[in-house]
């Protein structure tokens, strides 16, 4: 029934598309059933209940979609955009903080770039936004006052404008949207912390965790909610 709700919806055949299991001893429909159940709220143990397969394996399907989700980010033909709206929120780990940067195509309500990063100042706020230029060229950065995109715009020289609610505040609803589903997944976001790693590798390590839940979310924002 999972698998044909999921069929019925065309998710199968837009995941087959990316062609990224070289064996299957089980079946692609039930390793594509997996993935879109993921995708659609749900968890590792569930799915592998369900399913009736080990929790590693769910595990090792996802990771190869997020891995083809990265490569084909990297194949993806620049686009012009005219309006790109750029905002941060903060998350937490084990009471630690660290920033989630957004930048949404306005018009088309489309995220083009999502990513957690340690802190929340200038050389980040460059690096988020040359990335997002990399990606497509951006006729108009909204924005808020934040003094950490000030020497950022300045460097890039690109056309931006302050605003604090109107089309700006569409990417609150990525925000939101991203912080329900990580509730789903992590409560708040572990790491199976190896013995003797250093403070640097664990926070590294949680960092490298937020990011594929990122590539997975940013799919699921794009292509698999109703918008």
């Amino acid at each position: 029934m999972v698998i044909a709700d999921i069929a019925e919806n065309n998710l199968i055949e837009l995941l087959k598309e990316f062609d990224i299991f070289e064996r299957n001893k089980i079946s692609l429909e039930i390793k594509l059933a997996a993935i879109a159940m993921y995708l659609l709220s749900s968890s590792f143990r569930k799915i592998a209940l369900l399913l009736n397969v080990g929790k590693s394996t769910v595990h090792y399907w996802v990771e190869k979609f997020k891995d083809a989700l990265e490569s084909e980010r990297r194949e993806k033909v620049k686009i012009v955009i005219a309006r790109v709206a750029v905002d941060e929120t903060v998350l937490k780990y084990n009471g630690r903080k660290c920033y989630l940067f957004a930048a949404l195509d306005v018009e088309r309500n489309k995220i083009i770039y999502l990513r957690v990063y340690p802190a929340r100042n200038a050389l980040i706020a460059y690096s988020l936004l040359r990335e997002v230029l990399k990606m497509c060229e951006v006729e108009e950065i909204i924005l808020d006052r934040g003094p950490w995109y000030r020497d950022a715009l300045s460097r890039l020289g690109v056309k931006f404008r302050h605003e604090s609610f109107g089309e700006r505040s569409l990417v609150e609803s990525v925000f939101s949207s991203f912080k329900q589903r990580a509730r789903i997944f992590f409560c708040s976001i572990t790491v199976n912390f190896r013995k003797r790693e250093k403070m640097f590798g664990r926070w590294r390590r949680a960092l490298e965790c937020w990011n594929r839940f990122c590539r997975m979310f940013t799919f699921y924002y794009n292509v698999v909610r109703i918008h």
